[in-house]
């Protein structure tokens, strides 16, 4: 089933006119090994390779930015372990990552009437309002958007949007690699 639903996913992916991505915990050191989180971004970048897209993610552990994914169209609105300016923190300064978050809202109109895989990878609910429930408010509003929620425990989806959604209830790392190599 891996198999197949990666190969839909590419095919999605290589039809759409843009991709937007959403990276959750599923991608963090507590969850899965650096080595197989890095091979997963290396699989997602040749995945992007050619496409108009953009990527979240509520991690804070800065590995997209180690990855072929590139950094400037990679929005982390929690912050990042290495400055120490993370949401968790009293004295959060937002204003950091700012500037990417207004590309990010500029090329998000940009997504108006466009066909657009929306691929959701390990978000759970611990920020739900950055990736999770605003992602199903753009497949809700955009009819062309399909989306992928892919979760280990979180895969449910909304009524609403269920016709233009496909929900796989597997790890997003190890459903990325190829050998499906096992991750925590």
């Amino acid at each position: 089933m891996a198999e197949e639903i990666r190969q839909e996913i590419q095919k999605s992916a290589q039809e759409a006119d843009l991709v937007l991505v959403g990276i959750g915990t599923e991608f963090s050191k507590k969850n899965a090994r650096k080595e197989e989180i890095m091979e997963a971004y290396r699989k997602l970048a040749d995945l992007l390779k050619g496409k108009n897209y953009f990527l979240l993610t509520v991690n804070t552990d800065d590995l997209i930015f180690e990855s072929a994914i590139d950094s400037e169209r990679i929005v982390a609105p929690c912050g990042s372990d290495k400055t120490g300016n993370v949401v968790t923190n009293d004295d959060y300064d937002e204003s950091w990552y700012m500037p990417q978050w207004e590309k990010y809202t500029k090329w998000l109109q940009g997504t108006v009437n466009k066909k657009v895989c929306v691929l959701e990878l390990g978000v759970g609910f611990e920020y739900p309002t950055v990736i999770r429930f605003a992602f199903e408010k753009i497949v809700y509003f955009n009819q062309k958007c399909h989306m992928y929620r892919i979760h280990e425990k979180f895969a449910q989806l909304t009524p609403e949007i269920k016709d233009r959604t496909t929900a796989v209830k597997e790890n997003a790392v190890k459903l990325l690699l190829e050998d499906g190599a096992d991750v925590r």
